[in-house]
């Protein structure tokens, strides 16, 4: 019997595809010595042809019916011919087995044999990352084994050469019994985590949006004016009102060189190309209403408003992942698969 080295299924010796995936069959080697004894060796008396039966009588061969040989035996059912190679092929099989030809379209088929994968089948991944292209197809895939596997642009089983913002080993995913965890592996840049859901951010937190990196920051103070009143003049310095301002969000530039700064002072403030409180015009890979950072009683959320690329938030520590996930490493979005 040879078995399908895809699904597990024992087929017949002279098959040269799988009944049940169509997986062509490599033949088993025949062992040198039973060939040289099978060359060398005299045939045996139970090997000679036997006799041939006496021909029967011209009479005789009139009287059997002419169809009696093309008849199946009792109750064996029919075969179909295979519309690619013309062999017979049994109505329950899937795919032909000497030409591989799918049959599920070419008849009626009958109840499979249930049987038992071999260990081959069990050890295919059921975990992978597929690497989003910047036009938003998908690219290469990436199996996980069980264990961990670690990302980087020079070290790891995932490597991004080309990629100067990723670190020599920049993240790290442990999978193991259908989790996966992602973790930072001290890199420069972090691991960012595509938004969801609603989710709750501390001063601190970083989120990515188009090419905006942002952070989250407490309001503090600011150095005053050194103003002082002449002799005798005791009246005071006048300004704007002291705003309320329960946080600030701070535009980081590349180098990690502070950009604009924004006070928070509204119970929810937009983020936008077009539209909202804090705006980035120039930036085309921010929707016109991007996300959102509301501050109920203390509590501060960030959300996705159903932008075109996202929103991204740093980890901090480690995540597990779900199946559909996409996670921004360097310059690279990879999506889970756990199917």
């Amino acid at each position: 019997m040879r078995k399908c080295p895809k699904c597990g299924r024992e087929n017949d010796d002279s098959f040269s595809f799988c009944l049940d995936c169509g997986e062509p069959l490599v033949p088993k080697p025949a062992a040198s010595g039973q060939q040289a004894a099978a060359s060398t060796s005299p045939p045996s008396a139970a090997a000679q042809p036997a006799a041939a039966p006496a021909a029967s009588s011209p009479a005789q061969q009139k009287a059997a019916p002419a169809s009696q040989a093309a008849q199946p035996a009792a109750g064996a059912e029919p075969t179909l011919p295979c519309p690619s190679c013309g062999k017979p092929v049994n109505p329950g099989d899937a795919f032909c087995a000497h030409c591989g030809h799918r049959m599920s379209d070419s008849g009626p088929r009958s109840t499979m044999f249930l049987h038992t994968a071999g260990p081959e089948a069990g050890a295919q991944p059921r975990a992978r990352l597929i690497l989003i292209n910047p036009d938003g197809t998908e690219g290469a895939v990436y199996n996980l084994a069980e264990g961990k596997t670690v990302i980087g642009r020079s070290q790891g089983a995932i490597q991004f050469s080309d990629d100067p913002y990723m670190s020599p080993q920049h993240a790290q995913l442990e999978y193991s019994q259908g989790r996966i965890t992602v973790s930072d592996a001290g890199s420069l840049n972090g691991v960012y985590l595509k938004l969801t859901a609603p989710t709750a951010v501390a001063p601190g937190a970083t989120f990515r949006i188009g090419r905006q990196l942002l952070r989250l920051e407490l309001p503090g103070e600011f150095t005053p004016l050194d103003i002082k009143a002449p002799d005798g003049d005791d009246s005071r310095f006048w300004g704007s009102p002291p705003p309320t301002v329960w946080a600030r969000l701070v535009q980081v530039l590349e180098g990690g060189k502070i950009g604009e700064i924004h006070l928070l002072v509204l119970p929810e403030v937009i983020i936008g190309r077009e539209e909202g409180n804090i705006r980035f015009p120039e930036d085309g890979f921010i929707s016109s209403r991007h996300c959102a950072l509301t501050n109920k009683q203390g509590d501060c959320q960030l959300r996705d408003l159903g932008s075109s690329n996202g929103t991204y938030l740093k980890i901090s520590g480690p995540r597990q992942l779900q199946n559909g996930d996409r996670l921004q490493v360097g310059s690279q979005v990879l999506k889970v698969d756990l199917s």
